[in-house]
C-alpha cells in the first residue's frame, strides 16, 4: 500500500509582465480586476479567485501532454480558520490514462478486467491554500500550498499549471511558486536518517584562457555514499549545507578542499530526491504523513489530515516571511 506525504510551497501573485514589486497582489485587501472581455470584477480579496477556480474545473479535464486528468470537489464548508490563517481546500480527482493494462486479481491471479487507453485509473488528492491573516506589522502577499500525495502520485504540477493558466486567461495574473524558506526545506528534507549520498563539484579552468568559454573547461564530480555520522561530524555538516544553502557564492569545504557546488541525494519515504543546494529556491518540501492518517483503502481520513495540514501550516509559517521587500 503506497505511504502518504504533502508536497508545500509558498507562492504569490502578481500582474502579467510586471517585473516591479509593486505589482505584486496583497492577498487580504478588495481588489478590481479588469477580464481580458474588459468587463470589471470586484474581489473580496484573492482566495475569491481560487474559489472560483474550484468552481470552474468541477467538469474534469485532461492534459494531453502528461495524459493526466483533473476534476475539483468544492464546496463552501471546505474552509477551516485559526488566529493566524484561513484555509480554503478541494478534493481533486485526478489519474493518469493513455495506456492499456490488464487488471489482475491478486489471489486468484484472474483477469478481472482490461483497462484501455481511454480508462482513467483516477484517485482523490486534497488541495490546501492557506492565506495568512495581517497583523499590525505585515501584509501579506505570500500564502502557502500544501497537496496531498498518495506514493509516488501527486498532482502539483497539474493544479498549478492549470491555475496559472486559469488566472492568466481571465485576469491577467501570475502565479508564482517557491520554496517556503531555505532553512525549513533543510530542516524538513537534509536529515542524518535520509541523506544518502554528496554530490561535490569542482569547476575547473583551463590555464589557457581562449579555453575559459561560459561555463569553463571542464568540472570535477566527486560522490560519497555509505555515509555514517558521528553527532558532531553531522553537526559540522548541517552547518556548511546552511552556509552553501544562504548564498550561491559559498563553497563546500570537504577534506580541506573547495567545491563550487554541491548536491544532496535523500530518501523521502522510499523516493529519492537529488537537491542542489545552490538552487533552493524553486524546491517543494516533500515530507511523510503519519500512518495513523491513512484509512484502510489506502486514502486519509479528512477530519485527522485536516487536523495534521493545520499544524504544519502554522509551523510553516513562523518561517516564511509574508512580504516581498
Amino acid at each position: 500500500m503506497f505511504n502518504l506525504s504533502l508536497t508545500a510551497c509558498s507562492f504569490h501573485l502578481r500582474k502579467t509582465n510586471s517585473k516591479r514589486n509593486t505589482q505584486i497582489f496583497n492577498l487580504n485587501m478588495p481588489l478590481t480586476l479588469q477580464k481580458n472581455d474588459r468587463t470589471e470584477c470586484y474581489f473580496h480579496d484573492l482566495s475569491e479567485i481560487f474559489i472560483q477556480f474550484f468552481e470552474r474545473h468541477e467538469i474534469l479535464v485532461k492534459d494531453k501532454t502528461r495524459q493526466q486528468s483533473f476534476r475539483c470537489e468544492y464546496n463552501k464548508e471546505n474552509y477551516l480558520e485559526t488566529d493566524e490563517f484561513r484555509m480554503f481546500y478541494t478534493k481533486i480527482l485526478s489519474g493518469i490514462y493513455g495506456s492499456s493494462s490488464d487488471i489482475v486479481d491478486g489471489s486468484t491471479e484472474k483477469i478481472k478486467y482490461q483497462k484501455k487507453l481511454s480508462d482513467i485509473d483516477t484517485r482523490p488528492f486534497y488541495f490546501m491554500v492557506i492565506f495568512p491573516k495581517d497583523n499590525e506589522q505585515v501584509t501579506v502577499q505570500k500564502g502557502l500550498f500544501i497537496f496531498q500525495n498518495v506514493g509516488q502520485f501527486g498532482v502539483k504540477t497539474i493544479t498549478t499549471n492549470l491555475m496559472q493558466e486559469f488566472f492568466s486567461n481571465e485576469y491577467k495574473i501570475t502565479l508564482r511558486c517557491h520554496t517556503i524558506s531555505p532553512s525549513l526545506f533543510i530542516k524538513k528534507i537534509i536529515r542524518k536518517d535520509s541523506i544518502k549520498k554528496l554530490v561535490m563539484i569542482k569547476n575547473i579552468k583551463s590555464v589557457d584562457s581562449a579555453d575559459n568559454l561560459s561555463q569553463g573547461y571542464g568540472s570535477e564530480v566527486r560522490e560519497i555514499g555509505h555515509l555514517c555520522f558521528s553527532e558532531k561530524k553531522w553537526g559540522l555538516l548541517m552547518d556548511q549545507i546552511r552556509r552553501v544553502a544562504g548564498s550561491r557564492c559559498h563553497l563546500f569545504e570537504f577534506e580541506e578542499i573547495e567545491y563550487d557546488n554541491l548536491k544532496v541525494i535523500v530518501d523521502i519515504g522510499g523516493r529519492t530526491r537529488t537537491i542542489n543546494l545552490h538552487n533552493l529556491e524553486n524546491l517543494s518540501i516533500i515530507e511523510a504523513i503519519p500512518d495513523e492518517i491513512k484509512m484502510a483503502d489506502g486514502h486519509p481520513n479528512l477530519s485527522l489530515l485536516l487536523e495534521h495540514f493545520t499544524t504544519v501550516a502554522t509551523e510553516y509559517l513562523k518561517e516564511m516571511v509574508l512580504h516581498i521587500a
